[in-house]
Parts: structure tokens; C-alpha cells; sequence
């Protein structure tokens, strides 16, 4: 019975956590853009729960923002040698969560939408700025 109950219980948070993620409307105030505007340490999820990055800089202009992410441990993107991460999406494309910033965009879509740099440049740079 408590193996029952356990499996439940987990069940019932990954369905809620699904949904949220799924249903994750982008809700930035301009109070959440004047608080996060140009700051760092700010952890970067993509819409479906996937850790992408966290950022060392961050840049709002309009309708356009630029997250500059260093990929860490268990993040999307660690596996191609610690490269940094650039992400340029707009702005209503985003969602403040706490101290965590959404994307309205699934771990699939960054994969596809990530381009290399030369060997001699250190990053990858991903456009999300399709609608």
C-alpha cells in the first residue's frame, strides 16, 4: 500500500509539473524586467522542464532578449565541451517563475535551432525568433 501510495504521489507532481510547463503562458511585467534586466545567476528552463543554462548576463531591449547562458552540469547543452550558450528570443516569449526564467520553447526546438560557431569561438547561438 505505501508503494501504491508513493507511486501516486509522484505521479500526481510530474502531472503538475507537466501542465504547468505545458500551459506556461509568458507573463513578464515590467516590474519582472526592470528586477531581472542585466543580472546573472538566473537558471533558464525550456517549456518542457529541461535545464538549459544559467545565465552570466542577460539583456533586454524591447521586444528582444538576449540571454547569455553558461551551460552547467545536467544542462541541455553540456554535453558539446562547456561551450557558452546565446539565446535571442522576444521578450513575450518568456516566463518569470521565482528566481527562473521559462522559454516558450521545448529542449527539442534549441537542439534543432543550436548552431556551432567556428572551432576557434566557444559558443552556441540559438534564434528563436520565429512566431
Amino acid at each position: 500500500m505505501k508503494r501504491f501510495k508513493t507511486a501516486a504521489t509522484t505521479l500526481t507532481a510530474a502531472l503538475v509539473m507537466g501542465l504547468s510547463a505545458t500551459f506556461a503562458q509568458a507573463d513578464l511585467s515590467g516590474s519582472d524586467i526592470a528586477a531581472i534586466n542585466g543580472k546573472s545567476g538566473i537558471r533558464v528552463y525550456s517549456s518542457d522542464g529541461e535545464f538549459v543554462g544559467q545565465t552570466f548576463g542577460l539583456r533586454i531591449n524591447g521586444e528582444r532578449t538576449r540571454l547569455f547562458l553558461l551551460s552547467r552540469s545536467g544542462s541541455t547543452f553540456n554535453l558539446r565541451g562547456g561551450r557558452d550558450v546565446i539565446i535571442t528570443t522576444h521578450t513575450d516569449k518568456l516566463t518569470l517563475r521565482g528566481n527562473q526564467l521559462v522559454l516558450d520553447a521545448d529542449e527539442r526546438r534549441l537542439k534543432v535551432k543550436a548552431h556551432t560557431s567556428g572551432s576557434s569561438d566557444n559558443r552556441i547561438t540559438i534564434h528563436l525568433l520565429n512566431r
